[in-house]
């Protein structure tokens, strides 16, 4: 069989078609599906950094599902504990988190103490915006606590928000904690 020149660049055309086709789909198959897999022992978790002063503290997931929610470590959510950060009223945390979180929407949740009470605020961040933060801790408003939301591919039905599917919380309240004076007000 003798192909003319048109017949033979129709075939590399096509053969091109079909690589480009296989790339993009196995790319994207293992983009959507990286989270199922396990044993791969390089595979890097989620984490964020926190550095106080001149100490740098790694926090590893206090809890993580796969993006459907399954799989989850630990498997119950009254497992989980915060990891303990102490920052000291005056000092500020500079709080980092790993690329896997960054490239994606996450949720910075920060909960301080004034005279009034807990105070909380959860500010949500854009994929590949943000990958580090300052927080202050004052004597008006102490830092007691910090997480950070990685969202799943499930959303709540009622409310149409996503859920959750990991969280990475810091215990950031100082050592000798007293509470703050009131507003005589």
């Amino acid at each position: 069989m003798h192909l003319n020149s048109g017949e033979k660049k129709a075939l590399a055309i096509i053969a091109a078609v079909v690589v480009a086709f296989v790339v993009i789909v196995g790319g994207t198959v293992a983009v959507l599906t990286k989270d199922q897999w396990s044993g791969d022992s390089t595979e890097e978790h989620p984490y964020l950094q926190l550095a106080v002063g001149d100490r740098l503290v790694r926090v590893e997931p206090t809890r993580m599902c796969d993006v459907f929610l399954k799989n989850c470590e630990p498997k119950r959510i009254a497992d989980a504990q915060a990891q303990r950060v102490p920052v000291p009223v005056g000092e500020s945390v500079m709080l980092s988190v790993s690329k896997d979180i960054a490239e994606w929407p996450w949720n910075l949740v920060i909960q301080y103490l004034t005279p009034e009470g807990l105070d909380g605020t959860s500010v949500p961040m854009r994929s590949n915006s943000t990958y580090t933060t300052v927080l202050h801790s004052t004597p008006d408003r102490i830092l007691v606590n910090v997480e950070v939301q990685v969202p799943s591919a499930i959303a709540d039905a009622e409310n149409n928000n996503v859920i959750a599917r990991g969280y990475l919380a810091a215990d950031t309240s100082p050592q000798d904690l007293r509470l703050p004076a009131a507003d005589p007000r």
